[in-house]
């Protein structure tokens, strides 16, 4: 299996305009095509702390506990499917 290449070229700006000293970074393609940079996203906060218990001795859990168990696992999954976003944006992933 053939694998793509990347390459990055760095241009310093005070090469170009003697009063500017910042750098530049551009990414390019195994084809030669430009790839961009992607811009920094916004920050992700921590998942919830967890409103359900753990279960001892075997008992079957009560509603409550199904339903709090329900409610963790779902905002677990946000906080996932948001970060699998960020990085499908960034190109760090494929969309």
């Amino acid at each position: 299996m053939a694998q793509s290449v990347e390459q990055a070229v760095v241009v310093e700006q005070s090469a170009l305009n003697p009063h500017l000293s910042t750098t530049k970074l551009a990414i390019f393609n195994a084809d030669g095509t430009a790839r961009p940079i992607p811009n920094k996203a916004a920050a992700q906060s921590d998942a919830a702390a967890l409103t359900s218990a753990q279960i001892t001795g075997g008992q079957d859990p009560t509603e409550a506990e199904y339903n709090a168990l329900q409610a963790d696992v779902a905002a677990l999954r946000t906080v996932v499917n948001s970060l699998l976003a960020k990085l499908r944006t960034a190109g760090v992933i494929a969309t």
